[in-house]
């Protein structure tokens, strides 16, 4: 099952190292490799190696979008609500990034 929680935390604790990867483990921990893959397949990550994550430029877009001091809570609402909504996860993203364009004029 999706949970965008889970796969902000991975996108943070991705952003955190800075070579910005992630040591996947693939031993039992399978909600971890299978929400990485998820964010792999939305282009917020890519895999650098065997288990091993790297977050993509849109995976900081979207990261700094929903963790903005000034904007952050309302776009991580409209994120959430679209998501619960069914739209898929990539365009729910965009659709958060793209408010904090429109929050900050750029």
């Amino acid at each position: 099952m999706r949970n965008p929680e889970s796969m902000l935390k991975l996108l943070n604790r991705m952003s955190e190292d800075p070579r910005g990867r992630l040591i996947v483990p693939s031993d039992g921990q399978w909600d971890v490799y299978h929400h990485v893959e998820l964010l792999v397949d939305a282009r917020h990550s890519e895999w650098a190696g065997t288990n091993i994550a790297r977050i993509t430029n849109a995976g900081y877009d979207f990261l700094n979008a929903a963790t903005n001091p000034k904007t952050g809570k309302r776009v991580w609402a409209q994120f959430v609500d679209l998501f619960n909504k069914g739209v898929p996860y990539a365009r729910a993203a965009q659709a958060a990034v793209d408010l904090v364009g429109k929050a900050t004029g750029t």
